[in-house]
């Protein structure tokens, strides 16, 4: 359909500076949404604006430039690559390292709504991308050029004035980049709005050592030739640990040991806490209700917490008890009835993210039996929850869970972390276990004193409450929020690994 409209949109030209200008900013209100090469990201979370910078989520926007985003949890970074270029953030800091080079973001790396979020503007930039923001559809639409051209598609309301007016350019530009003879276009025409030359996003360096220049980023490549020490060269691009170089001997690869870059910036020394202490959890559709209990002969506040799911201090705080108040036949208490929402999942692959204390103790209570599912073996093993306060402590049910177990950690028991997927109660919840077996002996009555119990627990009560599962001990299972026994801290990794069960990516 020929397209006569004359409604007006403002599309502003976007130039990289380090932060956007506060006239830019006040442009950008309400839900943003973010095109590249006339397509909307495909993305189960939405862009987000904070102090007048867009965030995407990492991972598919570099999808959508052909590239890839990876996290890695010791470092704390993240690493978005397109081609042979490189952009390297840390979580929490504002400073990101272009191929080798240190430069001010936009914005710092951060995790919103357990996606992992970069600046959008800056991050196309850096991989050539030409950026420009329309206030009219508040929307940020992103170009790689082709052939050194913006190539755009026309939507419902365009006219070739309009049009020139969003690029910055002018209809006689278009009409003759694109061979029109008369004004007329249509929806789904795809014209060339702008030429674009190509940006230069080489780097100054030097060797600082002697350095083998190859073919290709890899020691197996050919041999290209061989500069001293102290030699310049230009830096155009970076491929895993090979710098991508210009030099006087010929243009190649060299390895990253042996080259050198001035900084004039630096990353923060500390990295991000993200997962270092408490994440909020929207706990809005869970509900608490009371029942009425009498007492019979033989309960006792600690007993009746466990029957029923709950902390023993929650039981007596709803009774205006003390854990040591003695309980008489016939008397009435209540008892706290939690009721938790089930969460949405970004996937089926994915657990539901609960926090600790205020859901999961509640849905995964002791007692309570479950099948742990290792996302990424594919291999399954059932558990129970025999105790556990700050977080579950956890035993398998069989000899052969134990050993299903064992083989998911490498065939040994080990103090490493590792995301998994819970099924209980037909929900799928995202947790994280250490697979070491501690503070037990198999085979010996539950809670009776015992020597050299497992993980150099030494002597004292047996906490191996299942007899002849082939472990020692109980093991760790800790949902979101869950703190160690042994400071009552947040475990940084089993937070990361918790998260990472619920969709972090």
């Amino acid at each position: 359909m020929r397209l006569k409209s004359f409604c007006v949109f403002v599309l502003v030209p976007l130039v990289v500076f380090s932060t956007y200008s506060a006239a830019f900013a006040g442009m950008i209100s309400g839900e943003v949404k973010v095109m590249v090469n006339n397509g909307v990201i495909q993305a189960d979370a939405s862009p987000v604006i904070i102090d007048g910078v867009i965030m995407v989520p990492a991972k598919e926007f570099m999808g959508s430039l052909g590239g890839t985003f990876t996290f890695k949890y010791d470092t704390k970074t993240g690493t978005a690559r397109s081609g042979e270029n490189e952009l390297v953030f840390r979580l929490d800091d504002g400073i990101a390292g272009f191929n080798g080079k240190l430069v001010q973001a936009e914005a710092p790396f951060q995790i919103i709504n357990n996606r992992f979020m970069i600046p959008a503007r800056f991050s196309a930039a850096r991989f050539g991308a030409e950026a420009y923001f329309s206030a009219k559809r508040n929307t940020l639409m992103v170009f790689q050029p082709e052939d050194g051209k913006i190539i755009y598609q026309v939507v419902w309301g365009d006219t070739l004035w309009i049009i020139s007016r969003l690029f910055g350019t002018t209809v006689n530009s278009i009409r003759e980049l694109n061979g029109l003879t008369d004004d007329m276009i249509y929806a789904g025409q795809k014209l060339i709005v702008r030429e674009v030359s190509a940006a230069d996003s080489s780097l100054p360096a030097y060797t600082t050592a002697g350095a083998t220049i190859r073919s290709g980023p890899g020691f197996d490549s050919g041999v290209v030739g061989y500069l001293g020490v102290s030699v310049p060269v230009s830096v155009t691009g970076k491929v895993d640990n090979w710098y991508k170089v210009n030099t006087s001997k010929g243009n190649g690869y060299i390895y990253y040991t042996v080259i050198g870059m001035k900084q004039e910036l630096a990353f923060n020394p500390q990295p991000g806490t993200y997962f270092d202490k408490p994440i909020a959890v929207d706990t809005s559709g869970d509900t608490t209700a009371y029942m009425n209990y009498t007492v019979v002969k033989g309960d006792y506040i600690w007993m009746l917490s466990q029957r029923n799911g709950i902390p023993d201090y929650e039981l007596a705080a709803a009774n205006n008890f003390t854990s040591g108040t003695v309980l008489y036949p016939g008397q009435q208490i209540k008892i706290p009835v939690h009721s938790i929402a089930v969460k949405k999942t970004p996937g089926v692959q994915y657990g539901e993210i609960l926090d600790w204390y205020t859901e999961a103790q509640y849905v995964f209570s002791s007692g309570k039996t479950g099948k742990l599912t290792d996302p990424v073996s594919g291999k399954n093993f059932f558990v129970k929850r025999v105790t556990g306060a700050g977080h579950s402590d956890t035993e398998t049910i069989t000899y052969e869970d134990s050993q299903i177990m064992k083989e998911i950690f490498g065939g040994s028991w080990t103090w490493m972390r590792k995301a998994m997927i819970l099924e209980a109660d037909g929900r799928r919840l995202a947790v994280s276990i250490a697979g070491m077996p501690h503070a037990g002996v198999d085979g010996v009555p539950y809670l009776q004193t015992v020597e050299n119990r497992s993980g150099n627990y030494g002597t004292g009560p047996n906490f191996d409450a299942i007899s002849g599962n082939g472990m020692d001990g109980h093991f760790d299972l800790y949902f979101l929020n869950s703190r160690r026994h042994v400071d009552n801290m947040i475990d940084p990794a089993h937070q990361y690994n918790a998260l990472t069960a619920g969709g972090l990516r």
